[in-house]
């Protein structure tokens, strides 16, 4: 009797999972854009740009010290803790862990860097909280001083011998990294 009804709950899981297979086919097969409330996600961002009014995020960027900027931008990448993290209009409700890294935000078809020295980031209602531990601004990296503070931090990191001095090394290449990424960045913007 337990063998009759194995069966017909066995062929609807193998049924379940060949019409699953057949749309998920369907779907990466056809070319189809990924969709944000019935829209293509590149319309979102492209209609974000041009200004209209609710397929903007406000991104919020607050530290300890309470010093942050609020800006309303089209698009965000994150440097989340498991690789960067892209935020449109529309996203849904989520927290993730930042690491060191560049945070970068477009406005006016423009991107814009920050380096954050890692915290969260909070996604809600189209509101992007960022609180990390510090922050800085990309104009204030002059490109020379950060190759000189990579160059310190990979020749202290290569020297460290201990546990804790391997890892405040790290740390330390973490953030020239990042402040080198930034400068770079904007350097190759200004061209």
């Amino acid at each position: 009797m337990a063998r009759s009804s194995q069966v017909p709950a066995a062929i609807l899981l193998l049924t379940a999972g060949v019409l699953l297979a057949r749309h998920v086919g369907e779907v990466f097969c056809s070319g189809a854009r990924p969709m944000v409330r019935g829209r293509s996600v590149s319309s979102l961002a492209l209609q974000a740009e041009a200004g209209e009014s609710g397929d903007r995020v406000l991104l919020k960027v607050l530290s300890p010290e309470g010093a942050g900027i609020s800006q309303s931008c089209s698009e965000v990448i994150l440097p989340s803790a498991s690789g960067q993290l892209g935020v449109l209009a529309g996203h849904a409700p989520m927290m993730s862990a930042l690491d060191i890294g560049v945070l970068r935000y477009k406005q006016a078809g423009v991107w814009k860097p920050l380096v954050v020295m890692g915290g969260f980031a909070s996604i809600d209602s189209n509101t992007l909280s960022v609180l990390v531990n510090d922050w800085e601004t990309a104009d204030g990296i002059e490109m020379d001083q950060a190759k000189s503070n990579m160059d310190e931090a990979t020749r202290l990191l290569e020297k460290s011998d201990s546990k804790k001095d391997k890892l405040d090394a790290t740390q330390m290449v973490k953030k020239a990294a990042a402040r080198l990424q930034a400068a770079m960045f904007m350097t190759g913007s200004k061209k």
